[in-house]
Order: structure tokens, then C-alpha cells, then sequence
């Protein structure tokens, strides 16, 4: 009599052994950059005269923090560009952030330049007032919360 074909053994890995994971010891779940909410924010501040013409992010970490640093170039334009940069100059410094997680450890501008306006093909060269428009470029570092 001939013996039934069996199926090979498989190993199976053992439980016994292996340590458990408690809940403190899984990795934090992931953050939302919060990017886009830190630019919307300094566009509230800088009113509807300012636009975002360039801006980047990259993480940023300490022995005892996690967080991002973000930078920002906004343009302001109009009648009052000068003063309302300036204004906004002064108020980033102490401004009040409200970004869910994270925590705004710190806001300021690290260049102040003018920018000559371009005229478009075939009109007149804009008036001296309008023409000048001034670029900020802002760095500011976000902390993620515990």
C-alpha cells in the first residue's frame, strides 16, 4: 500500500516569543504640512494688495523638537505698497498664528527689495507711484504640538 501524498510543512512564524507593542510605542501618526494654512494666514496679515509670487518648505528638526521651516516672497503692489509692507514688517514679529497641531516659533523678514514693474507691449510705462512694487521674503519655523 502506497502512503497518501502530503502537503510539505510549512513554518509558521512562532508568537511566543515576540514582544507586543504597546500603544505608547507606536510611531506618531504623521502631520499635516501645514504650509498652505502658514500662507494663508500671512496673506489675512498682508491684505489684497499682496500676492505669493514664491514659496517653500522643508522639514526642520532639533534634539527635542519636529517641525518645518517655511519661506515665503510676497509681492505688494498698488498706491501704498511701501507703507503697507513696512506695516506688515513691523506686526509679523509678534503676529498671532492659529494653525491646528503646530505652533509658530518664529515669524520674520529677512529681506525687504523693490521690483520694477514691467510695462506691457504697446502701453504706456506705468506712473512712478504704481510702478515700483516691493518684495518680503519671510521665513517662519512651525513646530509640530505633542
Amino acid at each position: 500500500m502506497t502512503r497518501p501524498q502530503t502537503q510539505p510543512l510549512r513554518s509558521v512564524p512562532s508568537t511566543r516569543n515576540r514582544q507586543r507593542l504597546r500603544s505608547r510605542d507606536w510611531p506618531r501618526p504623521p502631520r499635516r504640512d501645514p504650509h498652505v494654512r502658514v500662507i494663508a494666514q500671512l496673506m489675512e496679515m498682508a491684505g489684497p494688495n499682496a500676492s505669493v509670487i514664491g514659496s517653500s518648505s522643508r522639514p526642520w528638526a532639533s534634539a527635542t523638537f519636529l517641525g518645518a521651516q517655511h519661506r515665503v516672497i510676497l509681492r505688494f503692489g498698488g498706491d501704498h505698497a511701501h507703507s503697507a509692507a513696512t506695516d506688515f514688517a513691523e506686526r509679523i514679529g509678534e503676529a498671532e498664528f492659529h494653525i491646528a497641531g503646530h505652533i509658530v516659533a518664529d515669524a520674520c523678514v529677512d529681506g525687504m527689495d523693490h521690483e520694477a514693474a514691467q510695462p506691457d507691449a504697446g502701453s504706456a510705462p506705468p506712473p512712478a507711484e504704481q510702478g515700483d512694487r516691493l518684495l518680503l521674503r519671510i521665513s517662519v519655523l512651525t513646530i509640530e504640538e505633542w
